[in-house]
């Protein structure tokens, strides 16, 4: 299945190339040429650089998703078990970089030798919108690497990660060939002082970046755990060049041998995976993590939803009477990510069901609690009505009663939560009985309200 709409791909590229400034000036927060500049409103709707709450950013999928070579940087930056060699070439680095520089420059050449030494590439000062970039290296068309240094933290009043990640768009943006074929995957490296953090940077409708490892210190500290994250970082440059370098290899071969992409270049780049059912083709986006689509062996529709956690068990303990979507599959992505295929649901949900049946919803929490299972997230919008019957959604949270517990960083803003429902603590039958109770207390007040 190839991208939905390419024309629009090109089409925001060529206009978000035209409305870019100078990468210095746009990672500044102040200034007509800054990223947050009213002026430059309409280009924010074509890149995220900056996660932060506003609908924009929430909407937006995870650079992890988009490409797996960044999706293994995430994870070797905090799974990677280093090698010696790795090991070496951060003490090697952390020598070096503790070390006080006159100024950018020769931290950036210092910085580019050790690199280049140990990794065999070759960077070079790439221009765009008169500005250069701290280091790029670009291979067939392909931008693999882009460095951005400061002398120390704060230098050049600009927000170093946004600064380096214009730059990989910059080259996105003017990079047609391989624009036209792949998310243009681009692995970052901010360097401010004796700190160094990886990002990862793709453009697909738009220009995104997701940081991919904390700032970590390159100061001499051998007996710290924090070297260990260094060369964590280190092995996960060591793994991800090369794949890089054959990635836009096969690319170049392929423009070769076919005009059109191999996949959908504005969704997840897992479409497929092991059963009867084969590949997922997206039609839609229905959230930052949740995509409508099809399955090229069945007919009709089904969800695809990419999360960290999901409780399979849970979920077909509902399905299998009838109270939750049919389960197609679960497949396992890089970085502790999952893909669930499940049948597509096109009742209502629990808030616009003109009749809300009470006595079905019960009898799914009650036959869940009986099975040794909590689902702990049953607000309304996870709550389906098909006449007179429910299917329930969103089983990320659930799990075996007296073991599950509560995500980290939930939502304490925009919901009011159940006592005792916090951040890392166990999930209980209670809670779930608390919002069955607040969904049958207003199925009673719309009941009241209708007669």
């Amino acid at each position: 299945m190839f991208i939905a709409n390419p024309a629009g791909r090109e089409e925001i590229a060529a206009r978000a190339n035209k409305k870019l400034p100078s990468p210095s000036s746009f990672a500044k927060p102040s200034g007509e040429g800054g990223w947050t500049h009213p002026k430059l409103r309409e280009l924010q709707q074509y890149m995220c650089f900056h996660r932060s709450p506003h609908d924009i950013d929430t909407q937006t999928t995870p650079v992890v998703l988009l490409d797996p070579i960044l999706a293994q940087v995430s994870h070797d930056c905090e799974c990677a078990t280093p090698t010696d060699a790795d090991c070496k070439f951060a003490g090697l680095v952390a020598s070096a970089m503790s070390q006080a520089f006159v100024d950018e420059e020769q931290r950036m050449q210092t910085f580019w030798q050790l690199l280049e030494d140990e990794f065999n590439v070759t960077f070079q000062r790439a221009k765009y919108h008169k500005a250069e970039t701290g280091g790029s290296f670009i291979h067939l068309g392909g931008m693999l690497v882009n460095i951005e240094v400061k002398n120390e933290i704060g230098s050049g009043g600009g927000a170093i990660h946004v600064q380096n990640a214009a730059y990989a768009a910059a080259h996105a943006f003017q990079a047609k060939k391989v624009r036209g074929k792949s998310v243009c995957p681009t692995l970052l490296i901010e360097l401010a002082g004796p700190n160094m953090s990886l990002s990862g940077a793709v453009y697909t409708d738009m220009a995104l970046c997701d940081q991919l490892s904390p700032m970590v210190s390159l100061l001499w500290q051998p007996h710290s755990r924090l070297m260990v994250q260094a060369a964590r970082c280190f092995a996960a440059i060591r793994n991800a060049l090369p794949s890089l370098r054959s990635f836009y290899e096969a690319l170049d071969q392929q423009a070769l041998e076919q005009q059109e992409p191999t996949r959908q270049l504005e969704y997840p780049y897992k479409t497929s995976f092991v059963g009867p059912h084969g590949t997922a083709q997206h039609h839609e986006k229905l959230s930052r993590t949740c995509f409508k689509a099809t399955l090229d062996s069945q007919e009709g529709l089904v969800l695809v939803k990419f999360c960290k956690s999901y409780s399979k068990d849970a979920h077909t303990c509902l399905s299998s009477h009838g109270y939750a979507p049919n389960l197609v599959a679960i497949a396992s992505l890089t970085d502790g990510w999952l893909m669930v295929v499940m049948e597509f649901v096109t009742g209502c949900l629990w808030d616009e069901a003109p009749q809300k049946p009470v006595a079905t919803l019960q009898a799914a929490v009650h036959l869940l609690h009986q099975a040794g299972f909590v689902h702990g997230d049953l607000r309304s919008n996870n709550i389906f009505v098909l006449a007179d019957s429910v299917r329930v959604i969103d089983f990320e949270w659930a799990g075996v009663m007296e073991q599950s517990t509560y995500p980290l960083f939930m939502n304490h803003i925009d919901v009011t939560w159940p006592d005792g429902a916090k951040d890392g603590q166990p999930i209980k039958q209670e809670h779930d009985l608390w919002w069955l109770k607040l969904l049958c207390d207003q199925a009673a007040a719309s009941l009241v309200a209708y007669c």
